[in-house]
């Protein structure tokens, strides 16, 4: 298991509290208690333990997180220097030997079992040899003292090991809780692309069967105009049926092409969209289409094939159950919005056939998600028709 920065920083300000408390209690002892301790010594301790954590705090500002060895090392060198004040303080007699358990804590917690087995044997060896060497503790009180000095250090010890414990392991709980959800999500996205990858195969396979019957189609439209030109009662029908022939070879063209290719040429924002939208407005004659631009100078754009037909859905969407429909885009410099609004019955009476939230949108949705933007569906003013909003950061068309 690698640390990242924010495990690594979260185990020195721990080690850097141990610090603190070891001198906050140092001096309590030696200000409040008939306990003469070796200060010199036990504060060149402590100063060698700062100086440890000093230069893991340096090592994180360099972006060093450092590797599990390297950590291991360090929380042994915390045990080593708490025993060494244990050692001058009168070896495993002292209340405060229980502060080995913290070095052992993070460990445990932290890094993998074998650097977590190899600390329970290091700390169990340095407890051994403090049980067999230590200096004396000159305390001047009576064995009734002692024992309430011993008894008031055991609580101070386990104050701070609960302390140490509940730091560690609550945020290692909340982690773990965040990586769960994390875990959930991935699953969740992975099954939506999932099926959203098998509606690309079918689509696919079934834009292929389309290509053949539909090029006849398109022949024979051909041939019957030709055959009845002239005719007022079938040329109005006959151009209309060439003019939606051409408009599914147009929307297979496209589906062929993005297979090809994922994106297009760089262009102008607006110059790209009056084209798109003019391409569009030319196959709906029947719809009354506007198209407002609010800002001025426009940025280079990549033409993406996702977007010309997230947007086409959208404005076809529209034109299913309004004759009336704006295309209203604005930008800036870390956004571009499109919204689409329609005069249509709204969101609570929509015709079944019409593809609200059906196939169409729904790979919209997930390819503009997948992009960093969101899409989304609200009722007009006075309930009357539907504002599709969709958004985009403009790092995902460059």
């Amino acid at each position: 298991m690698s640390y990242s920065l924010e495990s690594a920083g979260r185990v020195a300000r721990l080690r850097l509290a141990l610090v603190f408390f070891a001198v906050l209690g140092l001096l309590a002892v030696t200000a409040l208690l008939p306990v003469a301790l070796p200060l010199l010594p036990m504060f060149a301790v402590l100063g060698l333990h700062g100086l440890g954590v000093a230069s893991a705090f340096w090592r994180l500002r360099q972006g060093d997180c450092g590797s599990d060895a390297l950590h291991f090392v360090e929380l042994a060198a915390d045990a080593l220097l708490i025993a060494a004040l244990v050692w001058l303080s009168g070896g495993y007699a002292n209340p405060f030997i229980s502060l080995l358990l913290a070095p052992l804590l993070l460990a445990a917690t932290l890094l993998p079992q074998v650097f977590a087995w190899g600390m329970a044997v290091w700390v169990v060896a340095l407890y051994s040899l403090l049980a067999l060497w230590y200096q004396p503790l000159e305390v001047r009180a009576g064995a009734d003292a002692m024992i309430n000095l011993h008894l008031a250090g055991m609580w101070l010890s386990f104050v701070l090991i609960v302390l140490i414990v509940a730091a560690a392991l609550v945020r290692l709980s909340a982690s773990l809780r965040a990586h769960e959800q994390a875990l959930g999500e991935a699953r969740e996205l992975a099954l939506r692309d999932e099926r959203l990858f098998l509606l690309g195969m079918q689509a696919a396979s079934a834009a292929h069967d389309l290509a053949t019957p539909l090029a006849t189609l398109r022949l024979t439209l051909d041939d019957l105009a030709e055959e009845y030109a002239g005719d007022d009662e079938l040329d109005a029908p006959l151009t209309r049926m060439r003019q939606q022939a051409d408009r599914l070879r147009a929307a297979l063209d496209r589906l062929a092409s993005s297979g090809r290719s994922p994106e297009g040429a760089a262009v102008a924002l607006d110059h790209w969209l009056h084209e798109l939208f003019e391409h569009w407005r030319q196959t709906h004659p029947g719809t009354h289409a506007s198209l407002v631009l609010t800002n001025g100078a426009a940025p280079a754009v990549l033409t993406r094939h996702w977007l010309v037909s997230a947007l086409t859905t959208l404005l076809d969407n529209a034109a299913e159950v309004s004759a009336t429909v704006a295309l209203t885009v604005s930008w800036d410099a870390g956004w571009l919005r499109l919204r689409v609004t329609d005069r249509g019955p709204g969101l609570n009476a929509m015709p079944a056939k019409v593809d609200r939230w059906g196939v169409g949108l729904q790979l919209v949705r997930a390819q503009v998600q997948r992009s960093g933007g969101s899409l989304n569906l609200s009722a007009g003013e006075e309930g009357c028709g539907v504002v599709a909003e969709l958004a985009l950061p403009l790092e995902a068309l460059t």
